[in-house]
């Protein structure tokens, strides 16, 4: 039997207590844990004294149980981070998540993406491919602010971007939140390795595992009392923790999801075809917008979240409102619905500034006037004509191309004529042919003709 530990802590806090690793903290006071009988220290369990609630570190537990109290400190220092869930599953395969995986992929519905593979999904689906030591995986769950309401109209044409890329990259927020968990994982003796969902580990199947939620018929994770807007990170360590169970709930007879998507990207509920998905064209795609999806991608420039905005998950009242300082560590940008034509005037030094540590980095320059000029097209204001017309001169041909294409849907003789002048220089003229059929036979109005002359009168 060991003798307390006097806490360094003392000195800052009045109510501190003698607890092993079996003890946790609640409102203040600590509760009985599993098999320990007294506030005393328990062999061989290692004494700490820690203030209530906060704990900083406690040691491992020995090999011959789970750690249980590891677990509860992971799960309270999460909290304190800002996560909105915290949940433990084993390092066993998923292996019903990796055959639906490898089956989707082989049926061509994860086309496009270069970095997918049946590969990949194979390594993602058995966490111990990459971690052999693994014995337990923590799934987290960060939060960031649904879309935000429709600004007042101010005359100006503005496309919409998805919640998540409204802040700083999330791989950055997420990897400083999960250091210290990782820490304590290795001060306590263990291995702790993270992802994102950049690494190789298939991050939905292990949170629904973990129980923080269910899988959503729109593929997302849906949290109770939560929703959808989080962001998804695992811990997979050697610590042996005690796994939680499921949830085991379903979207029930609810398909608002499935009627909203304007391409059909959800072709069965919790089944998406990344091919006619509006994120992967915005996001992922490299080259030309098929002229068929175009239309479709409504005024969306950089991802899509209509399939979570009509959930109604996501419509319920928050049950527990997200800590702010989480919030505030993931802040949206006060260009939530950017005005389009100032987008079009961005050349490569003006982008980097203003994106550089952003999600929307991803699709670079190109990619992101390619997105605003369809948006131009499909909002139909033809008081962008002058703006596109300048973009007929932008050095990218995928972006001049779809240019184009926005001032044929807009129609009108303006676009017909910057159209005009624009072919005879273009080295690809097929975007700019396109575009004048759409506009249409030009109608040349006949000057009025000269008045006859009167009848001459009688002699």
């Amino acid at each position: 039997m060991g003798a307390p530990i006097t806490s360094r802590w003392a000195s800052q806090t009045q109510q501190t207590a003698v607890a092993c690793h079996r003890y946790q903290a609640v409102s203040g006071r600590f509760r009985l844990k599993r098999s320990c009988s007294s506030l005393q220290t328990c062999v061989p369990c290692t004494p700490i004294c820690y203030p209530a609630p906060t704990r900083a570190f406690k040691p491992s537990a020995g090999p011959y149980h789970r750690d249980v109290g590891l677990k509860e400190d992971l799960a309270e220092r999460a909290a304190e981070l800002g996560f909105r869930a915290a949940g433990i599953t084993s390092a066993e395969p998923f292996a019903e998540a990796g055959r639906a995986a490898l089956e989707r992929t082989r049926e061509g519905l994860m086309d496009g993406l270069p970095w997918w593979s049946a590969r990949r999904v194979e390594v993602s689906a058995d966490p111990r491919r990459s971690s052999p030591s693994a014995r337990s995986l923590v799934a987290l769950a960060f939060p960031y602010e649904a879309p935000p309401p429709e600004p007042a109209p101010d005359g100006r044409t503005r496309g919409r971007v998805a919640a998540y890329a409204l802040g700083p990259d999330y791989h950055d927020t997420l990897a400083a939140r999960m250091a210290p968990l990782t820490e304590m994982l290795r001060q306590a003796g263990h291995s702790a390795r993270t992802y994102v969902d950049h690494g190789w580990l298939l991050d939905r199947a292990a949170a629904a595992r973990a129980g923080l939620g269910w899988l959503g018929k729109n593929t997302n994770l849906l949290l109770p009392g939560v929703g959808s807007y989080v962001f998804l990170s695992e811990i997979v360590t050697s610590a042996e923790l005690e796994p939680d169970a499921p949830l085991h709930k379903s979207c029930g007879a609810c398909d608002a999801c499935l009627r909203v998507c304007p391409t059909g990207a959800l072709v069965a509920p919790g089944v998406l075809d990344n091919r006619r998905c509006i994120s992967f064209w915005t996001i992922e795609h490299r080259g030309p917008i098929p002229l068929e999806i175009r239309p479709l991608i409504g005024d969306w420039v950089f991802g899509c979240d209509l399939c979570q905005e009509v959930c109604p998950i996501n419509a319920y009242p928050r049950r527990a409102e997200p800590d702010p300082a989480p919030l505030q560590a993931y802040r949206q940008r006060p260009d939530s619905r950017p005005v389009l034509e100032e987008l079009l005037g961005l050349d490569e030094p003006a982008f980097r500034t203003r994106f550089r540590g952003s999600a929307i980095w991803r699709t670079r320059r190109g990619g992101l006037l390619r997105n605003v000029c369809v948006a131009l097209g499909n909002v139909g204001d033809r008081s962008s004509v002058p703006a596109l017309a300048a973009t007929l001169g932008d050095p990218d041909p995928i972006v001049r191309g779809h240019a184009a294409w926005a001032l044929g849907r807009l129609g009108g003789a303006a676009a017909r004529h910057h159209l005009e002048a624009a072919i005879s220089a273009e080295s690809d003229p097929f975007e700019c042919d396109l575009a004048l059929q759409a506009c249409g036979p030009l109608v040349v109005l006949a000057a009025p003709a000269a008045p006859s002359p009167p009848p001459p009168g009688p002699a």
